[in-house]
């Protein structure tokens, strides 16, 4: 059946219709919503959820417009409402690697010894030296350029739930890398 007078029979409320609608787009839509999701768990809940809005919502498609298109976008829509969610629960306001530093720069404040700071910033240095091409690009576009994930994500053609796992990911390995080389220079924790 084509999918124009697929569309108009699942408006009319058709359960062949609708049910031939979700299975001629359901893989597309799970494999997009995979892509797009906060955390992999999330993909088949923001699928499920797309598709209820869609349904709900089929009266306000326009049946010459590309209907896997439009699915995207209640997608994207249903996975960003995840991703804030996410992280307005777990109330994560700054960037942890920001927090990170400021952590250790409270520490140098109060303990004032710029031999520490100095240790610290060198070993920093060399972490940073270690990481491959695209993870200086990643840190040298967030925090050099101060640039937002959703901006980078669109410069480097890529998803902003991609460059947030990356940079979570090059926080974390550069938190451990600096504690490694300032144990290993020092003999200290």
């Amino acid at each position: 059946m084509e999918a124009v007078e697929l569309i108009r029979r699942a408006k009319r409320q058709e359960s062949a219709a609708v049910a031939q609608l979700v299975s001629r787009y359901e893989l597309v839509i799970r494999s997009y919503a995979a892509k797009v999701a906060p955390r992999p768990d999330m993909a088949e809940d923001i699928a499920q959820e797309a598709f209820l809005r869609a349904l709900r919502g089929l009266d306000r498609f326009r049946e010459d417009a590309d209907f896997g298109l439009w699915m995207r976008g209640i997608v994207r829509n249903v996975a960003r409402a995840m991703w804030d969610k996410l992280y307005r629960d777990r109330r994560i306001r700054r960037d942890r690697l920001a927090e990170y530093v400021q952590g250790l720069a409270d520490e140098y404040h109060e303990a004032d010894d710029n031999d520490i700071r100095q240790r610290h910033l060198d070993a920093l240095r060399r972490c940073l030296e270690k990481l491959s091409a695209k993870g200086s690009e990643l840190v040298k576009l967030r925090y050099h350029l101060n640039m937002k994930c959703a901006d980078i994500a669109e410069r480097i053609e890529s998803s902003r739930a991609a460059v947030k796992m990356a940079l979570m990911r090059i926080r974390d390995g550069l938190r451990k890398c600096v504690r490694h080389q300032v144990k290993e220079n020092t003999g200290a924790a």
